[in-house]
């Protein structure tokens, strides 16, 4: 018996403006971290987040994050 393949992912976002869907992102892989805000009045966040994939990539995607987000990065 072969062993079971780990599963991937499929993650799309897709930016609603206007009456206009514009297709922001869509994405395969075998690991992601998502976190969607829906509203911050400078002191609370309403923010959703979801997860997938070994915890261990999960931590190296939250790494890269963090760095193309870090202040003493220039845009």
């Amino acid at each position: 018996m072969t062993p079971a393949r780990p599963p991937r992912y499929r993650v799309t976002v897709y930016e609603l403006h206007d009456g206009k869907t514009t297709q922001v992102i869509d994405a395969y892989g075998t690991g992601f971290i998502t976190a969607v805000a829906t509203h911050f009045d400078g002191d609370n966040l309403d923010v959703h987040f979801g997860e997938g994939g070994p915890r261990r990539l999960q931590q190296h995607i939250a790494a890269a994050i963090a760095d193309e987000h870090s202040p003493r990065r220039r845009r």
